[in-house]
């Protein structure tokens, strides 16, 4: 199992909610300080910024997925080449993964197996990308095979769009540094995070 499940961390929480509610997503859950929101195909957890934290003026976006078994993920990848190791995610247990530049992500253990409609593709009425901007996109693609995700396709700058089996998608671009962003669709609109850009 493997679902696309990226966070946003934001000083916005009660617009950036009444945003993505508007676009069609179904709340999954919501404790006040975090929500999590269901496409039919990828999932986003929002966060709301600490008053602690205030350079987080708008949205910061984190590469993230669901699992269904730590234990089992964590030596297939290893297996595979990429470093991962069970780590406590901020709703519980879960791993972590760390490319060879250092960036890393983690993943949410999850029992939710439902799968996307068997022609869900990113062009479709709703689907969530996440998009993980680096200078070295050989070594990402790797580490999203690595883990499980599925090949779609091969970008013109060397990247490539991933997809993950139990819903949601991950593009690899090139940039100047590693950062992520993320393009939200839903029934024709399109909501974007990240890149200086929330639009």
């Amino acid at each position: 199992m493997l679902r696309v499940r990226p966070i946003i961390l934001t000083s916005n929480f009660t617009q950036t909610v009444a945003q993505l509610r508007e676009l069609g997503l179904s709340r999954l859950e919501n404790d006040g300080d975090w929500a999590e929101f269901d496409s039919g195909n990828g999932k986003v957890v929002l966060r709301r910024a600490s008053a602690d934290n205030p350079s987080v003026e708008s949205h910061s976006i984190s590469l993230a997925f669901e699992v269904r078994d730590c234990e089992i993920f964590v030596r297939r990848t290893l297996e595979d080449g990429t470093h991962a190791e069970e780590a406590h995610t901020f709703t519980g247990p879960g791993a972590r993964v760390t490319a060879p530049d250092g960036f890393s992500f983690e993943l949410a253990a999850s029992e939710d197996l439902r799968l996307p409609e068997p022609d869900a593709v990113p062009s479709a009425p709703s689907a969530v990308t996440a998009i993980w901007r680096t200078p070295d996109l050989g070594a990402a693609n790797k580490v999203l095979a690595d883990i499980g995700a599925k090949f779609v396709q091969e970008n013109s700058d060397g990247g490539a769009l991933f997809r993950a089996k139990n819903g949601g998608f991950v593009a690899t671009a090139k940039g100047a540094v590693t950062g992520v962003e993320l393009e939200i669709k839903h029934q024709g609109e399109t909501l974007t995070f990240g890149a200086e850009s929330e639009s």
